[in-house]
């Protein structure tokens, strides 16, 4: 890991607000004394994030240089061209075969069970835990050969080469003005006419590597599936424990399950329905979780000094309410 970039990352978060000053000498503290970076530190931190329900606070650095600029100029999709439409369908094509082979040899994942679930419907959401760096190879791989579109924060479609390889192989940068909502919505809307269409969110928002239980969702996705009228099928990334070479080589075993599909309840209100909807996508990623690892989903609590001495700085401790 790099000591350099986490450092960074964690001055810049504890400099925004959105990282407890404590939390952020924890960190420093355990670095001065490994001397470095560890895996076993970064497990710490995510479990100090966990304690305090902080699920939206960033897990990990990102390089946001050179960002597309999605603010109402930023080009999602070029009909009248037909370069771009030969990039597009070239690019998605290679990026359908990297989601096999890559899901196979980096994740271990050959067969995904569940997946005649998606091909039964016409365009659908998707949404899943937010793992890793590459954990879009396991959406690949999970949606198949599908029309997918895959939506991204806009440091992952930067103004490069390889950025825009990325937007032509699917990837949706979010928007980060009202301005910039419009052409989003447009493309969201395209999407959702094409036969079949697989829309992903990583509806946990902030990314946290190799952390195993579902984290609360935001309403982003199923705002759209009441919009675009497409039901939302929740996935999950699971890990088992990896053996023989996979051991060996220090790769990940993971499996993907895929929950039924669910539907907008048009009976409540247009302000309830997102809610409801993220409520019970979430309780079937909660049932997936507990069904594989054959345990009840529990956050860690604080330590009650820990605790105590949040609040006397006006820290957050909890931020959802338990079940």
């Amino acid at each position: 890991m790099n000591t350099k970039k986490y450092l960074v990352f964690f001055a810049e978060l504890a400099e925004k607000g959105e990282l407890p000053r404590d939390i952020y000498d924890l960190m420093l503290a355990r670095i001065a004394e490994r001397g470095k970076m560890t895996k076993r530190i970064y497990a710490e931190y995510l479990d100090e994030l966990e304690k305090r329900r902080l699920f939206d606070v960033d897990g990990a650095p990102f390089d946001t240089n050179k960002s597309a600029k999605t603010d109402g100029s930023y080009v999602y999709r070029r009909p009248k061209n037909p370069f771009w439409h030969l990039w597009h369908g070239t690019w998605s094509t290679i990026f359908k075969l990297i989601g096999f082979v890559g899901g196979a040899i980096v994740f271990g994942v050959w067969h995904v069970k569940g997946r005649k679930k998606l091909k039964k419907l016409g365009a659908c959401i998707t949404t899943s835990n937010h793992v890793g760096y590459l954990d879009a190879v396991l959406t690949l791989r999970a949606t198949g050969m599908q029309n997918r579109y895959i939506v991204a924060a806009p440091h992952n479609c930067k103004r490069t080469l390889g950025g825009s390889i990325l937007c032509g192989a699917g990837e949706v940068p979010l928007p980060i003005s009202h301005k910039g909502m419009r052409p989003f919505n447009e493309m969201l809307e395209f999407a959702a006419k094409r036969k079949k269409a697989k829309i992903h969110f990583y509806a946990e928002k902030s990314m946290w590597i190799d952390y195993r239980k579902p984290r609360p969702y935001k309403d982003g996705a199923f705002y759209y599936a009441d919009a675009l009228d497409i039901p939302v099928v929740p996935m999950l990334y699971c890990f088992k424990k990896p053996r023989g070479l996979r051991k060996l080589l220090h790769l990940p075993k993971a499996v993907i399950k895929i929950g039924e599909p669910l539907y907008v309840d048009k009976s409540l209100s247009p302000r309830a329905r997102k809610t409801d909807l993220a409520n019970r996508t979430f309780d079937s990623a909660k049932k997936i979780y507990e069904s594989f690892y054959g345990k009840p989903l529990v956050y860690l609590e604080p330590d009650p000094v820990e605790a105590e001495e949040a609040q006397d700085n006006n820290q957050p401790t909890s931020n959802i309410k338990e079940d």
